[in-house]
């Protein structure tokens, strides 16, 4: 079972219109922070020049992260990781809770294409204004199409062929002026509509004052995979899936089985990360494989994946062959059709019991699902496997949300299981 498709949400949209990220800076009006400031989790300034200080966090562009809700801290992680060590470079992160997170980055934008645990970046402006009226000033509106205009221009492609404004009010007579002005400068078709370019308009904060204006950067979200050339429902959050993989620390060397593979998310993150000694998916549906199979292609990894048509209790691989097990286990809430209550416990104990078979001592495997109860009772069922870490997420899906669970388990190397 997979959850949570990325291509069905507008980064920009209605989550990005609420107020629960507090912004203690923001472009144009950049205040100076104390650099001890606790709740500054990390800072990374190298010099420009043999002569220079570290660069002035005061110069630096202010962004908001969004990412999936639970997984803010390996997002952050990995911004830090990226960027962090680049010369020259301002990378400085803030606070960071409901998802989102604020960055401080002095470098290229299409720098954020590398990012794979995030979902959107949208760059701040914060304007001095009593209301979005103002915006219109000369002024300010020349300031926000400067801004629009530096996205736009990250990338010469002509990616950007549409733009949407989401805000509280968006069909009022002061945004019908503002998405003209916005047309007219950038020639841009306007939509109510998904859009290339996501604009969204939301009072700032009230120690701060004014409104804010965030500009996604991405012509798509970062979560949306060019390789996504066959999608299931409910199909994997790319984001999450990178992240999972993450938790199993990828080895060259390591032989990786994916469960319940789907439409391939996990494989081709895993091998978007660098290569494995084996990658096996197993499925039951002969109409997933074949999605798995367009998707591996696509991505250009077909060549290093096998797929089997089995049950997940019953995987044709030998005792203690695999290294690396990844699932997104089915629960029965997304797709009709698939097990539910007692049929789900009684899948997952089969798939722990013949997943503890196949894995060597020292195994790790990584899961995920919405059937918190059934995940439990199905690990305390097998001393082989050690829960290690559990992560519950918030995933958007359609007009709500669902609330799956990541577990971290690893093989123990004597409990009595078959090796």
């Amino acid at each position: 079972m997979q959850v949570g498709n990325p291509h069905n949400r507008n980064a920009s949209g209605r989550n990005a219109v609420s107020r629960n990220t507090r912004n203690r800076n923001t472009a144009g009006n950049a205040r100076g922070r104390n650099a001890g400031d606790a709740n500054i989790h990390g800072r990374y300034a190298g010099s420009r020049t043999a002569r220079s200080d570290k660069p002035d966090i005061n110069t630096a562009q202010v962004y908001e992260v969004e990412t999936v809700v639970g997984l803010e801290e390996y997002a952050r992680r990995e911004i830090r990781r990226l960027f962090g060590k680049a010369a020259g470079k301002t990378v400085e992160i803030e606070g960071g809770a409901d998802g989102r997170f604020v960055l401080r980055f002095d470098g290229s934008i299409r720098r954020f294409d590398e990012l794979r645990t995030i979902t959107a970046i949208h760059r701040i402006e914060t304007f001095d204004v009593p209301r979005p009226r103002a915006l219109l000033g000369h002024q300010h509106l020349t300031r926000l199409l400067s801004a629009i205009r530096s996205v736009l221009d990250a990338r010469p492609d002509h990616a950007f062929r549409t733009f949407r404004i989401a805000a509280a009010g968006a069909g009022s007579g002061v945004y019908a002026r503002l998405r003209e002005e916005i047309s007219a400068a950038t020639a841009l078709e306007p939509t109510d509509d998904a859009a290339n370019l996501q604009i969204a308009v939301r009072r700032a904060t009230e120690d701060e004052g004014g409104w804010q204006v965030l500009i996604r950067t991405t012509p798509l979200p970062l979560s949306a995979r060019r390789w996504r050339v066959c999608d299931m429902p409910g199909a994997l959050n790319a984001t999450v899936a990178s992240v999972m993989v993450n938790l199993t620390k990828p080895r060259q060397s390591e032989r990786v089985l994916n469960l319940c593979c789907g439409s391939g998310t996990l494989m081709i993150e895993r091998l978007g990360m660098g290569r494995a000694a084996s990658v096996a998916g197993v499925d039951v549906s002969e109409s997933a494989l074949r999605c798995a199979d367009s998707n591996l292609r696509a991505a250009g990894h077909r060549t290093s994946v096998s797929l089997l048509q089995a049950d997940c209790a019953d995987i044709p691989l030998s005792d203690a062959s695999v290294d690396t097990i990844t699932a997104d286990l089915p629960f029965g809430m997304v797709q009709e059709g698939l097990p539910k209550g007692a049929e789900i416990a009684s899948l997952y104990r089969a798939a722990l019991a013949e997943a503890a078979r196949v894995a060597v001592p020292d195994a790790v495997f990584v899961a995920i699902t919405t059937r918190r109860r059934a995940m439990s009772d199905a690990i305390a069922d097998f001393p082989q496997w050690n829960l290690i870490k559990e992560i519950p997420i918030v995933i958007p899906y359609r007009r709500g949300y669902i609330r799956p669970h990541i577990y971290l388990l690893h093989r123990a190397t004597n409990a009595g299981g078959r090796l």
